[in-house]
């Protein structure tokens, strides 16, 4: 379970860091982001920012470790 919580830490922090090094994006990248976006709220309609970010880090996590 430590080893799940460190990795789950190292992504989370990487996904903060991330946006920093945002490029210009296209058009369909942006409709591909809206996308997401909607199907997100869709699938998950009453979530806030935290547990947000906590599903995105445990799916990150999963990813990693398949």
């Amino acid at each position: 379970m430590p080893k799940r919580i460190a990795i789950a830490t190292i992504l989370f922090s990487l996904a903060i860091a991330a946006p920093g090094c945002k490029r210009d994006q296209g058009p369909m990248e942006k409709a591909g982001e809206k996308i997401d976006e909607t199907v997100d709220k869709l699938t998950h309609p009453n979530e806030g920012p935290v547990e947000k970010a906590g599903r995105k880090v445990d799916e990150a996590v999963d990813d990693a470790t398949e």
